[in-house]
């Protein structure tokens, strides 16, 4: 609204359009304040119809005593009301699309319910609840929906379910030993969520979904080398050959990548995945290393990732990939600032020196900010 009248003032547009844009404007969004309103009350609804469903069958003995004695039935009736939930969902929001937000929420409600049916397979036929084969096939079962029913929601669920199965899937099997989990698991969790991020196919036609697997993938890296520059072992000695596998696929699925789509963004993101699994594997192949030597690297792919971040976030105008770079700035500067700063200084100057270098440091990047947003303006 405020952009019409400053258009309206420059002389850009006349009243009557500047009037018309304002109504224009106004009604979308109403209609967004709508949809999300909508969203909300479908999936609140979706879910207490679920609790419902399953409060009437734990309150009738009958029907209970009927599924202890036939536990294929329990695992039938789950997944029944998983498919039907899931037709529902489909014929509502993707054929006839007469409720596309109640169809997305059933989709989503489908997704759930099939995760309950792999967990009460377990507990049917005496598998581990808990064991990454149930999570595994729970991911692979609803991984394709995401992308068929193109679902944000599920594509998150997706997200989570890989986050806890890869690492589980180690630690079940006993690859994992003491430094060698700590530093191998969050690096190979960046590598395949943004390689994966990278795959044309992924990248063209689903680019939000591309860009919240790149931005779940830039946390777990950066907080581990946040802790490296704290601390590192003198050792990350490779104790098993599986440590190889991943790291390898990575850089190799990464430079098909490449190859396939040889952009300048790419390029740097080429770069910056192989110099880190480049990175991880000397840390796993040799058997000793200068703690002093993972510390500077470290800071190095802090600063790479802030780095990159920032520039590209400006240059696509991505407010979240902004904002989730500046962040990862500030708490960067506050850790190493209280490292060092804390050690050397007097306690007076530390706290006098830490709020000056915050509020230059608010005031950099609101410049920078409004030096973006005037040439934009500008080019427009």
């Amino acid at each position: 609204m405020n952009q019409i009248e400053k258009w309206l003032q420059k002389g850009l547009i006349n009243e009557e359009l500047a009037k018309i844009l304002s109504e224009d404007l106004k009604t979308e969004n109403e209609k967004k304040r709508k949809t999300a309103t909508q969203i909300v009350i479908y999936t609140i609804g979706v879910i207490l119809l679920g609790i419902g469903v399953i409060s009437f069958v734990a309150g009738n003995d009958w029907i209970l005593e009927l599924l202890e004695k036939t536990p294929l039935l329990q695992v039938f009736v789950l997944f029944f009301f998983a498919l039907l939930s899931l037709y529902l969902g489909w014929e509502l929001g993707y054929n006839k699309k007469n409720f596309p937000r109640l169809g997305g929420a059933l989709v989503f409600l489908s997704t759930i319910l099939i995760g309950t049916v792999y967990i009460q397979m377990g507990q049917t036929y005496n598998w581990s609840t808990n064991a990454s084969s149930v999570l595994t096939l729970w991911l692979l079962s609803i991984f394709p929906a995401a992308f068929i029913f193109n679902s944000k929601p599920v594509n998150w669920i997706c997200i989570i379910l890989f986050l806890i199965t890869f690492p589980y899937y180690y630690y079940e099997w006993q690859y994992d030993s003491g430094e060698v989990w700590t530093i191998f698991m969050p690096f190979c969790l960046f590598g395949i969520l943004y390689t994966f991020a990278n795959i044309p196919a992924v990248n063209k036609k689903f680019s939000s979904f591309a860009l919240s697997y790149k931005m779940t993938a830039l946390v777990p890296a950066f907080f581990t080398f946040l802790i490296l520059i704290f601390s590192a072992e003198e050792s990350y000695q490779m104790l098993n050959w599986h440590y190889l596998i991943v790291p390898a696929v990575i850089t190799g699925i990464n430079l098909w990548n490449y190859f396939a789509d040889k952009s300048r963004l790419k390029k740097h993101e080429t770069i910056f995945i192989t110099a880190l699994m480049v990175f991880i594997l000397s840390l796993l192949v040799l058997k000793m290393v200068n703690p002093a030597v993972i510390m500077f690297f470290a800071h190095v792919f802090i600063i790479w990732i802030i780095a990159e971040g920032l520039k590209w976030g400006y240059e696509f105008e991505n407010v979240s990939l902004i904002n989730m770079n500046n962040f990862f700035l500030l708490i960067y500067l506050l850790c190493v600032y209280c490292r060092y700063g804390w050690n050397f200084l007097d306690k007076t100057l530390f706290f006098l020196l830490g709020g000056i270098g915050l509020l230059a440091l608010g005031i950099l990047l609101e410049k920078g900010k409004r030096k973006k947003l005037l040439k934009v303006k500008e080019e427009e």
